[in-house]
């Protein structure tokens, strides 16, 4: 008599929760996993009316994380949103966001080179299909920096930042044939080419540039040549008694004035004549000489 009871019991109970099930509107799963932005019905329900499927309740969790709603809240939401369903099933359902991994062989088909990664990796991504745009690139001494740019579905996604060791290239550089002493007016005499990688940012790669520059510390022989040990060379400064040579046609005179301005080689600087205070101007063609055109 007891087991029948009982078995009448089970009975209605399972009766009462079938009908509840098919008076539901929505019935709500304990678990559901997104790859979109935007939670919706149908991802965290099992049944539901075919005109809400798409409505969205709360936005995404970010990957590889979860978030967890309660039926309180879905129904709540329902009705800001002016929408009159019941709500049943799990008390809450537990979102999480399903992600694609990039791994440094991805990263690498991205940028097109095969690079050695300093950047942490793996970088999880909501899942979905995307297209990814390198839009940077710069350089340190030691390393490269690249911006990339994820888009999906054609709108703008999110920004991945890579570091990446610097590719490591060869190039003949002009460095010291000897030691240079500081204050020595560096001749081309004084140069010669070496093979090197990862030159400074301010290395001088032009011969040309640094001939007639002056050392400002010791340069030992090997060493490059740069803004940090060298300068230029001023071969006339303000208050110089400079050699002019004053060309009128095929006349040629030479004569002595005062440099009123310093300046480099190629500059118009204005002088004046010692016996005619007259100042004219003049362009600077060697260590304290100057030329009158």
């Amino acid at each position: 008599m007891r087991c029948f009871k009982l078995l009448i019991m089970s009975s209605v109970s399972l009766f009462i929760l079938i009908q509840t099930a098919l008076g539901c509107d929505i019935v709500l799963k304990e678990k559901a996993t997104v790859n979109s932005n935007n939670i919706t019905i149908k991802e965290i329900a099992s049944r539901y009316p075919a005109n809400l499927k798409d409505i969205v309740i709360a936005p995404a969790p970010f990957a590889n994380n979860s978030i967890t709603l309660t039926k309180a809240f879905i129904s709540f939401t329902l009705k800001q949103k002016g929408i009159k369903a019941t709500v049943c099933g799990s008390k809450t359902v537990k979102i999480s966001a399903e992600t694609i991994t990039l791994k440094a062989s991805d990263i690498q088909r991205i940028i097109g080179k095969n690079l050695t990664i300093v950047s942490h990796l793996p970088i999880l991504l909501p899942a979905g299909s995307y297209k990814f745009k390198v839009v940077s690139v710069s350089h340190s001494t030691k390393f490269t920096f690249y911006t990339i740019q994820a888009i999906k579905n054609g709108k703008f996604q999110r920004t991945i930042n890579i570091t990446a060791l610097r590719e490591q290239t060869t190039r003949l550089i002009p460095v010291a044939k000897r030691d240079i002493e500081v204050g020595q007016i560096i001749t081309a005499s004084d140069i010669t080419f070496a093979k090197l990688s990862g030159i400074a940012p301010n290395t001088f790669t032009n011969k040309s540039y640094i001939v007639n520059r002056i050392a400002t510390n010791f340069i030992p022989k090997g060493s490059t040549f740069s803004t940090a040990n060298t300068r230029r060379f001023k071969p006339v400064k303000m208050g110089d008694l400079v050699s002019v040579e004053v060309v009128a046609g095929r006349i040629r005179i030479t004569t002595v004035a005062k440099a009123l301005k310093g300046g480099y080689k190629g500059d118009i600087i204005p002088i004046m004549y010692l016996s005619s205070k007259k100042i004219m101007p003049a362009v600077i063609t060697g260590k304290k000489q100057v030329i009158v055109q």
